[in-house]
């Protein structure tokens, strides 16, 4: 077995009903994993029910609440047996304003989702992760790597 095997392998990933969450869950697949899709939509089973016919569940769960996080941690294991990988993926961005120009509620919205969600997502598995030896994915935004104006990176 190679250290990026994933058959047989039980995946967890947030933000997993948009863009980047599907196409990360159906390469999964792809290679052989189960993949638990957690996201905020309401219809998060259904969308995980059509990414594939097997190997897939969804839970709808907001990273921001660490018990909705528990559930969706205990739903991947009782469908799969266990957890190997958690995918800390899920993130908004604060839409059409600066940082100097964002309301405080919008920050905090966008620090809440983006840290304290991938922190809540991390702990939720950690059990999981330590007892099947797993390992732990944090997806980042290209603005922990550039600069420039755009949405809530500029000052």
């Amino acid at each position: 077995m190679t250290a990026y095997e994933l058959a047989d392998k039980v995946v967890l990933i947030t933000g997993g009903t948009g863009g980047l969450g599907t196409a990360t869950a159906r390469a999964l697949l792809a290679r052989g994993a189960r993949v638990g899709i957690v996201d905020l939509h309401p219809d998060t089973p259904e969308i995980a029910a059509r990414i594939a016919p097997s190997g897939v569940t969804g839970f709808t769960a907001d990273v921001c609440d660490r018990d909705a996080l528990d559930a969706a941690v205990a739903h991947i294991c009782e469908r799969f047996g266990r957890v190997d990988v958690v995918i800390a993926n899920a993130g908004i961005m604060g839409r059409g304003s600066t940082l100097r120009t964002m309301p405080a509620p919008a920050i905090d919205k966008v620090l809440a989702v983006n840290v304290n969600g991938a922190i809540n997502t991390v702990n939720a598995a950690m059990k999981q992760i330590v007892a099947n030896q797993g390992q732990v994915v944090l997806i980042s935004s290209m603005f922990a790597f550039v600069n420039g104006m755009g949405p809530f990176p500029t000052p």
